[in-house]
């Protein structure tokens, strides 16, 4: 088989940009997936308060939370297939529809059972089982959403990798800024309106159905539009893992969605963790900041991680995938050392004082530059996981549904796991559960980049595969 040519190469010679209408109901839907993510992130933070007032344990606080994700894991696999068939923006309206109505659901048992003296045996059961489906609801909303928004976004930048480029670190950069401005926003809500909270989010998923509503229409149906059983769209999805494109990259994907699970649900935690004292004396890291200050860093960490992807925007296109991805490993690794040799300098934070000090400074902003690099991986992943997509010919809404899967499983799984290695380990245990993932994502690269799959363009019209 003759060599695969680069993909930028390729495109330039038969370059399809997006129409000017088909920009604007891009903007659209990944504006709407910020807000979606935000507001999603603000209930979560209102909810985890109200709950954590009324019901003592946090087992049973963290199941109820946690659910939203058993619900995105089956809802992405069921509508990334249907979209194929029935269209994206059924889906983009159905999301907003399903998490305002679980808004709702918060906004109503929390003024009917507003304080935890009053609730009586059976009112507990309502307040779980209501609480539990409006949770089920918001995680549905968001697995129609993703794999409707990204199989758009496949389809009509299938011309131009140079927009598929801008398009995808865009939606990556419009989800984790949903989480990352929802973390200090979500908190100021609680404590200003608490039980109200709920109206603003509610306000929210109705600014997006409205907007894509008006936003996304003239979107084209699927030509091959056909009625297809729920479980066979489930089945269509898994279906495609078959496919060596699909495979191969998987892995990576899921690793590095549990590392980033494990530091948006643990990192906060794991530095203001309340009795890490008693469990690891001699860590800087572990339990020694404030609730506030824990979230400020961890914040700032995430700032970073937006504002360097929006700067691998000019660099993806002009190089192989996985290059893209091999360097933000190098980043994943320079940040997990830097941070790892800090918390070693002192026991805690007023311990430190002239060199040490100065030493504390210089592998902070080693970390952040760290941080800076990793952020390219998740672009180039989903600049991959687009042209796999397209690899699957009429089956980029099943491929994409398999995003939202491994989003869940990766986020849910990534976060138990290192959960047990802090427990054990403490700060050093989330490092190194990092690094643990972050060689397996690099086995998994160099498999894609060996085989050449990532030399595989976009195969829209007017543009002509490289390989047979």
């Amino acid at each position: 088989m003759p060599p695969l040519a680069p993909p930028a190469r390729a495109a330039r010679l038969v370059e399809r940009p997006p129409t000017r209408s088909e920009r604007a109901r891009l903007s659209t839907v990944i504006a709407a997936t910020f807000l979606l993510r935000l507001a999603s992130r603000i209930s979560f933070t209102i909810l985890g308060f109200y709950l954590g007032q009324r019901i003592a344990s946090t087992a049973a606080i963290a199941l109820v939370l946690e659910a939203f994700y058993l619900s995105e894991l089956v809802v992405s696999l069921a509508s990334g297939g249907l979209s194929d068939r029935f269209g994206r923006r059924f889906f983009l309206l159905l999301s907003p529809v399903m998490a305002g109505c679980a808004g709702v659901v918060f906004f109503t048992v929390a003024h009917l059972l507003p304080d935890s003296r009053q609730i009586t045996h059976g009112g507990w059961a309502v307040l779980i089982v209501a609480v539990l489906m409006g949770r089920l609801l918001e995680g549905a909303a968001s697995g129609a959403n993703v794999p409707a928004t990204l199989s758009y976004l496949t389809d009509v930048t299938a011309g131009s990798p140079r927009w598929r480029t801008r398009a995808v670190t865009a939606f990556q950069m419009a989800t984790v800024a949903g989480l990352v401005v929802a973390i200090p926003l979500g908190g100021r809500i609680s404590a200003s309106l608490n039980a109200w909270g709920f109206s603003v989010v509610v306000l929210i998923y109705l600014i997006v159905l409205i907007s894509l509503a008006l936003g996304t229409r003239g979107m084209k149906a699927p030509v091959n539009a056909r009625v297809r059983p729920l479980l066979a769209s489930i089945f269509d999805s898994l279906g495609v893992l078959r496919h060596r494109q699909v495979a191969t990259f998987l892995p990576a994907w899921l690793s590095i969605n549990g590392v980033l699970g494990a530091w948006i649900v643990l990192g906060v935690l794991t530095l203001a963790h309340k009795h890490a004292r008693e469990l690891h004396p001699h860590q800087l890291m572990y339990g020694t900041f404030t609730r506030t200050g824990a979230s400020l860093d961890v914040g700032v960490i995430a700032l970073f991680f937006v504002f360097g992807m929006a700067g691998w925007i000019w660099l993806i296109g002009e190089l192989r995938r996985t290059t893209v991805m091999l360097v933000g490993m190098v980043g994943l690794g320079i940040a997990m050392l830097a941070l790892a040799i800090l918390n070693g300098l002192a026991d805690r934070p007023r311990d430190l004082s002239g060199g040490s000090e100065v030493m504390a400074v210089v592998l902070l902003a080693i970390t952040l530059i760290g941080v800076l690099i990793l952020s390219g991986f998740t672009p180039a992943a989903l600049t991959q996981l687009s042209a796999a997509a397209e690899a699957v010919t009429g089956r980029s809404g099943a491929v994409m549904g398999l995003y939202s899967l491994a989003l869940a499983i990766g986020q849910l799984a990534g976060s138990a796991i290192a959960g047990v290695f802090v427990d054990r380990f403490g700060f050093y245990g989330l490092v190194l559960f990092s690094a643990i993932l972050g060689v397996l994502c690099v086995v998994s690269v160099l498999t894609v980049r060996r085989r050449g799959d990532d030399l595989i363009p976009a195969t829209g019209p007017g543009v002509m595969p490289t390989s047979p």
